[in-house]
């Protein structure tokens, strides 16, 4: 049997048996969004319903400090990999990223100098009339008849508060000058505080500036956490030295054949999933890339710049594709029969790569950071392509690439969630909407607006489980029904860029400090 007929058979059977009962990837056992067969959660919740707390672990530090990665569950064990962040006193002192957050600024390079040149000119000269709802409508219209509406989408809000402050904002020339010296390290308090004075900034904002400097640095440690699934107590910690990558690390692992896959700061890591013990690591080439190992056979595949194929049991390098550039979105797979695809979401184009050899099949439109959902010969992926932000796909035999079958635009500040497909149907509960389209015509069948952004929905039986209010609840939906169905929505509290993984009644998910297990009837 050729090694290409071999993986295929080899990429079906891993699929297959991982999908009995378990949560072991990304996007679940067919990296699809869908939950095992099994599993199944309430029809209709009744509005005051709050789900059984089973257990809360340790807690783990998220966002800047760790991350948005997602858990995965295999075997009665819960896993999660975290670049785990901390901080440690220093003498030196650096205006870098993390003072500039502090003092509230965002980047303008949308903007051209001569629009920021007239909104710092107004903002400092607003009349004294203009005070509470008066003020916020005023700065609203400002921002309508100025931006365009995707810089409204990405920058609205944050100028409508700096009108709000007036006078007391942080001039953007300010955030200009303290760039400046980003890469500067000033051995202690006493020469910052120099330089800042040096500045002759108002002394109400030299001491805001100082302020914001951090006395402390980042360090970090690679961590991969296994936690027992019925009681929520750590089994063990695997803990190694890593690099500070702040929230780009947000990597779901991938529990498979008694190992944990995992991509952390600057390696991916094969853990022995009973004793925590490391078993391989391999450089990456991206510092902490958030997309997470998809495990097909004999290889792990990863998006770290290029899609990167590794020997799953020695974590040797096999190939890199530079087509299928990108370090946020996940690859998926299909195969024809013949022939292993991995199916990657790159920076700015929708990329079919061969599995055994590494070579580019067919590029065409799409890229993002979404991961592309399978059923059969279809895919639906989420894209940043401006006029085609969902798009179909029937993926060919021939070699000819995929057949568009349509495309969908709409505007949204994010379109990182996945989609799910499901009996003809495909449901995209992101980018502030709640969307469901017809697969082979992409009529809409039913759309609402929606506060569920970034994190992508899963699938349980016939109910849709997607987080709203940025992960403070859980949200469900009859993906049965001919119109838009809500079931139920229950509050949870969870990390809103993650998603959760369902197991029978259970749900298991992030929230900004812990992992959580609900348990429903």
């Amino acid at each position: 049997m050729s090694f290409s007929r071999l993986l295929v058979f080899s990429a079906f059977f891993a699929i297959t048996s991982a999908a009995v009962a378990d949560w072991p990837q990304w996007r679940g056992p067919q990296r699809n969004g869908v939950a095992a067969e099994g599993s199944l959660l309430p029809d209709q919740l009744p509005e005051d319903y709050e789900p059984k707390q089973l257990w809360e672990s340790e807690t783990i530090p998220s966002d800047h400090d760790g991350g948005h990665g997602s858990v995965v569950v295999a075997d009665g064990k819960v896993y999660l990999s975290v670049v785990w962040h901390r901080d440690v006193p220093v003498e030196t002192r650096r205006i870098e990223s993390r003072a500039l957050r502090n003092l509230g600024f965002r980047g303008t390079n949308s903007l051209t100098p001569e629009l920021v040149e007239k909104m710092e000119y107004e903002r400092e000269n607003l009349s004294r009339r203009l005070r509470g709802a008066a003020l916020e409508e005023w700065a609203k219209q400002w921002v309508e008849e100025n931006l365009d509406s995707k810089t409204q989408l990405s920058l609205g809000s944050w100028i409508i508060g700096r009108f709000k402050q007036g006078k007391a904002a942080v001039p953007i020339s300010v955030y200009e000058t303290l760039q400046t010296v980003g890469k500067r390290e000033f051995a202690d308090q006493a020469e910052l505080e120099a330089w800042v004075n040096e500045q002759n900034f108002d002394p109400v904002l030299t001491q805001k500036i100082i302020e914001a400097v951090p006395s402390t640095v980042k360090e970090a440690n690679d961590v991969v956490l296994c936690v027992d699934a019925e009681t929520g107590e750590t089994v063990w910690k695997f803990s190694t030295p890593g690099s500070p990558s702040g929230r780009g690390s947000s990597s779901t692992p991938a529990a498979i054949d008694g190992k944990v896959y995992a991509a952390l700061s600057e390696h991916l890591y094969a853990i022995d999933a009973s004793s925590g013990e490391e078993i391989w690591r391999s450089p990456l080439s991206k510092k902490g890339p958030a997309s997470s190992p998809l495990v097909v056979g004999d290889r792990v595949f990863l998006q770290q710049n290029n899609l990167t194929a590794f020997d799953a049991e020695t974590g040797e390098e096999l190939w890199q594709n530079k087509d299928a550039n990108g370090s946020n979105p996940s690859p998926a797979v299909w195969t024809d029969g013949e022939q292993t695809v991995i199916l990657c979401n790159a920076s700015k184009a929708f990329v079919g790569v061969d599995a055994a050899t590494g070579e580019t099949l067919w590029t065409t439109d799409g890229g993002g950071d979404s991961t592309p959902t399978v059923a059969g010969d279809r895919v639906v992926i989420a894209s940043k392509t401006e006029g085609k932000n969902l798009i179909a796909y029937r993926l060919k035999t021939d070699g000819s690439g995929p057949e568009r079958l349509w495309s969908r635009d709409f505007l949204a500040r994010r379109y990182g969630s996945s989609p799910i497909i499901n009996e003809g149907r495909v449901y995209h509960l992101g980018s502030e909407r709640h969307l469901c389209l017809d697969l082979e015509n992409g009529e809409i069948l039913w759309e609402r607006p929606a506060s569920s952004s970034i994190s992508s929905p899963v699938l349980v039986s016939d109910t849709l489980c997607v987080y709203e209010n940025r992960g403070g609840f859980l949200a469900f939906l009859d993906a049965r029904s001919e119109d838009y169905q809500p079931t139920g929505r229950v509050k949870v509290g969870a990390l809103y860029c993650a998603s959760p993984a369902v197991v029978g009644k259970r749900v298991f998910l992030r929230t900004p400090g812990s992992v959580v297990a609900f348990e429903f009837p």
